[in-house]
């Protein structure tokens, strides 16, 4: 049984003075809300996970900081679900803050008895028209997403704790790129309640930390692909019969993503020899494949790449 309204789970990494500023804002915003902050350290060397109970012990908050190691992002929110004790979940991303959502998506959750909750604008350009009915199925967003006629950012979300538990929802810990993508995915796949606030959520920069330059990209793009492969394989799993889903799967998204991959090698200063060489290696060639529901634009990109590379361009 929940003992709080909503877990807030921060992984953190050196975040500076950023946990304590995080915690504060969020807190400042959901007064009206039982909220526990879970900040899950992984290593942190800075003294910011200290300012963090500091902020949490002067502001009377509940909460506590949980040990982690020096593993991954994904590691680190799984141990998050584990340890909460909300109704409601979300994730906060240090790199990738929004301004006051949090209180809208628990109120329309308990109006909805909702599992999951995203906001997306009702009205946008003509590319996202964001028209969702009401009710639709988990399976019909993750088509949705894939086709790009819905966009929802993976990093401000909300769920109830038990369906993420009862459905064994957990973020893949070898993934250091797209984990929150691939989480969405699955967690969408498990036909979730979900509803939705009309609404284009704003990002804060101020207390936003600042996103290091990455390494080893060429490595973490694989690392998409691989937990985007899982996905596909679970999609296939739960549900074998949707043809438009799974195709939806293995003619735009896996394309979609090693064409992604190609594009940051080639970035990169990879050679299109040696690009070309590194996928029939790995066997993610095969996942080049395209049929009349392929976007044009992608179609034309798999096609370039796998008969005319020396027209391909990024």
């Amino acid at each position: 049984m929940a003992n709080v309204d909503l877990s807030i789970i921060i992984p953190a990494r050196n975040n500076k003075a950023k946990n304590a500023s995080i915690i504060k804002m969020i807190a400042d915003e959901t007064r009206e809300l039982d909220v526990e902050f879970i900040v899950i350290d992984m290593n942190s060397t800075d003294g910011g996970v200290l300012e963090a109970l500091n902020m949490m012990k002067t502001g009377n908050l509940k909460g506590s900081v949980i040990q982690c190691g020096n593993g991954t992002v994904s590691a680190a929110l799984n141990t998050g679900i584990y340890k909460a004790n909300g109704k409601y979940i979300t994730f906060v991303y240090p790199t990738r803050l929004y301004k006051n959502y949090i209180n809208e998506y628990v109120k329309i959750a308990e109006e909805k008895n909702a599992e999951f909750v995203f906001a997306v604008p009702s009205s946008t350009d003509n590319e996202h028209s964001n028209v969702i009915p009401e009710g639709i199925r988990g399976t019909d967003i993750v088509v949705s997403l894939i086709r790009s006629s819905i966009y929802m950012d993976f990093t401000a979300v909300l769920f109830r704790r038990d369906f993420l538990c009862k459905n064994n929802i957990r973020f893949y810990e070898d993934c250091t790129l797209g984990y929150a993508e691939a989480f969405i995915y699955n967690s969408l796949l498990a036909e979730p309640v979900t509803a939705y606030v009309d609404k284009e959520i704003k990002r804060d920069y101020v207390n936003s930390l600042v996103k290091g330059s990455q390494s080893g990209v060429s490595n973490n793009c694989f690392e998409r692909l691989e937990a985007m492969i899982k996905v596909a394989e679970n999609s296939r799993k739960l549900h074998k019969d949707d043809n438009v889903l799974n195709e939806a799967f293995e003619y735009q998204k896996l394309p979609a993503v090693v064409i992604n991959c190609i594009n940051k090698l080639l970035d990169e200063g990879f050679s299109k020899t040696s690009i070309r060489k590194l996928l029939k290696n790995k066997g993610y060639e095969s996942y080049l494949k395209i049929s009349a529901s392929t976007s044009d634009d992608l179609k034309k990109k798999v096609v370039e790449w796998k008969f005319m590379p020396w027209l391909y361009k990024r």
